[in-house]
């Protein structure tokens, strides 16, 4: 028994890749739960700064939490620790995959949730870690931030949703889409106190190469611009709105109508927003007895479909009274009698519009 050397050559990470296998195993057969128990365990146990999980396994296991969008996004959770892990240990995180995982967190309930998993801060969380990965900003896609912004925008998180969107343009040089734009002006016109943002919403739309006149094309711009007008009257930025339905007004593809028509009917809101920006520009420019810059709004709003009232109108005649342009003064009153007839039974005299009118008449 002396002469007898015992030799231990058995390999002293048996167990760890027999753990991996099974982690891989479980991936195979779509086993995510178990793969994720496994790969738990693998981290608890065995894994050292000199003994790393591979990386496949890592991937594996999240291909096995992205199927059926995360399983009904009741993986989102798992995955965005995988993520992390991934991004700790310095690997790269496949573009598809993380793309994937965060756009499939996101849902259309609250807080961007689906059924109650997943949502908003899961997906930054997944977000965070990519970009801190190896990786980095490269493997982010136009639409996953995008699919952010517009989850934020619906949750009401203006300034986040705002800073991303300032982020997608200003440091990774993306353009985004007009509706996601649209969407985040949206929030912030609805918002109170949020006026200024949207005025940056503008701004950022503009440094990503959109051009103001010609975005009326299409509704998600000229939901922007609409956002853009009930900011501009909340800020009293009188030549802001009119700039707004003028760039409007000049898009083509809008017929029969007209893209400053449009805008300003697209909501209660704008509407009411772009009848106050006129209503205090004709009043300014009854101030500065500038007829033809009252006449024209008169003209502008009419075009709007906004309805000058009886208020304004006797505005409108008297400036142009007092600045001795009779002829223009009659001109306004028939044009509004016609309006008046057309809109009203003519046998209704004792109507409170028609006894307004009749002293401007006569």
């Amino acid at each position: 028994m002396e002469e007898i050397d015992f030799v231990d050559d058995a390999d002293p990470d048996f167990d760890f890749k027999a753990l991996v296998s099974e982690v891989e195993e479980n991936t195979m057969r779509g086993h995510w739960k178990a793969a994720l128990r496994k790969l738990k365990k693998l981290n608890k146990r065995f894994a050292t700064p000199e003994r790393r999980i591979p990386q496949k396994t890592y991937v594996s296991v999240l291909q096995a939490c992205l199927a059926d969008r995360l399983h009904g996004a009741r993986a989102s959770e798992p995955a965005r620790k995988v993520i992390e892990q991934m991004a700790e240990e310095g690997y790269q995180i496949p573009a598809t995959i993380g793309n994937q995982c965060i756009l499939n967190c996101l849902g259309n309930g609250p807080h961007g949730t689906h059924d109650g998993f997943g949502g908003i801060d899961t997906a930054l969380a997944m977000l965070a870690a990519i970009e801190s990965s190896s990786s980095g900003l490269k493997i982010i896609y136009e639409d996953t931030y995008g699919a952010i912004v517009s989850a934020l925008s619906r949750d009401g998180d203006v300034e986040e949703a705002s800073a991303l969107v300032r982020s997608m343009v200003v440091e990774h040089s993306i353009t985004p889409p007009l509706s996601v734009l649209s969407g985040v002006g949206h929030a912030a016109a609805k918002a109170e106190n949020e006026g200024e943002t949207v005025l940056q919403i503008l701004r950022l739309a503009k440094a990503s190469g959109y051009i103001l006149d010609n975005i009326a094309s299409t509704k998600a711009g000229r939901e922007l611009l609409a956002s853009g007008v009930i900011a501009a009257e909340q800020l009293n930025n009188l030549p802001l709105g009119l700039r707004l339905l003028t760039a409007a007004s000049k898009a083509e593809g809008c017929a029969p109508d007209r893209g400053d028509d449009l805008v300003a009917s697209i909501s209660s809101a704008s509407q009411r927003a772009s009848t106050l920006i006129h209503r205090r520009a004709i009043d300014s420019a009854v101030g500065e007895n500038n007829w033809k810059l009252a006449v024209k709004l008169q003209q502008l709003m009419t075009e709007r479909s906004l309805n000058p009232s009886t208020q304004v109108l006797r505005k409108v005649v008297g400036i142009c009274t007092k600045c001795e342009k009779s002829k223009k003064a009659t001109a306004l009153l028939l044009d509004w009698v016609r309006t008046f007839l057309v809109c009203y039974n003519t046998n209704d005299m004792m109507n409170p519009l028609t006894t307004s009118l009749i002293p401007l008449i006569f």
